[in-house]
């Protein structure tokens, strides 16, 4: 794994970042990033989208595996990137993704210089004001125990009073854990043992070897380690915090809003879109759960 990746599966979702409304920065286009073809006739056309045929995909250049990362070829890849190759593909356009910085995303698509944001975008009412979303991920908090020896943790509840975990710091699962050792501690049970590391792998490694019992993080990062890197962890319980990630287009593009919802739709239920969710360990964050 490289130094880059594992900076930045370090930082945490970009997904988190704050909404500004400042001017777009210079994006970075990059065409040749998709093999997908379009499925048949394109289902939407201008003025709904800025060109004939392709659908401009904007995208964070400084996103997080598995959503979306530039692996060590420099290229454009994660869970997103395919579900937009394929949302393209069901519409009958060809994708082309529009890079920029996170904070400049949606002054970007309010500048037409993008069709649709898919770069883990929570939705927030703030957001809702002045873009669209069609929901299709949800992002959330995970535990991550040993394959191998896993511990009896059932999620965030009592079975983690008293055991040793590491959480990622200044994170969601971090406050999350100490409230619930807060908890324990309050119904008579043990206190939950917290160390933090801001080294996933690190923190991984030490659960794999049984130094601890737990490992807590964004649900997309676990899953990612575990499908992606042979890491030897598993789930326990299901994702928590949750909150939905949307594909965004501009206020009022109705016609580009239905379009894509009518595309996920299909990827539905035609089995691509949980079979993408797989291969980049986002089953448990699916939006059909």
């Amino acid at each position: 794994m490289t130094k880059a990746l594992k900076k930045a599966l370090i930082t945490g979702l970009a997904g988190a970042a704050l909404l500004v409304t400042l001017p777009a920065m210079a994006a970075c286009t990059s065409s040749d990033t998709s093999t997908s073809q379009p499925s048949g006739p394109a289902k939407v056309a201008p003025p709904a989208i800025l060109q004939a045929g392709t659908l401009k995909i904007c995208a964070a250049n400084d996103g997080t595996p598995p959503n979306l990362y530039h692996d060590e070829t420099g290229a454009l890849v994660g869970s997103e990137i395919d579900l937009g190759k394929a949302l393209a593909a069901e519409m009958g356009l060809k994708p082309q993704f529009v890079e920029s910085a996170f904070p400049a995303l949606i002054p970007t698509l309010q500048a037409k210089q993008c069709d649709v944001i898919m770069a883990q975008l929570y939705i927030k009412p703030e957001r809702e004001a002045v873009v669209d979303f069609v929901p299709y991920l949800y992002s959330g908090t995970g535990i991550a125990v040993s394959k191998d020896k896993p511990a009896a943790i059932t999620g965030m509840d009592d079975s983690l009073c008293g055991k040793k975990v590491i959480v990622a710091v200044a994170t969601t699962a971090e406050s999350l854990t100490t409230a619930q050792s807060e908890k324990c501690t309050a119904a008579g049970k043990p206190a939950v043992d917290i160390n933090r590391n801001s080294h996933a792998d690190v923190a991984l490694q030490q659960v794999q070897n049984g130094q601890v019992d737990a490992y807590l993080d964004t649900a997309e990062t676990l899953g990612y380690y575990a499908t992606k890197t042979g890491a030897k962890i598993q789930m326990a319980g299901q994702p928590f915090g949750t909150i939905k990630i949307g594909a965004a287009t501009l206020k009022g593009d109705k016609e580009l809003h239905d379009a894509i919802a009518g595309a996920l739709a299909t990827l539905e239920s035609n089995g691509t879109y949980e079979k993408t969710l797989a291969q980049w360990g986002q089953t448990a964050l699916s939006i059909q759960k």
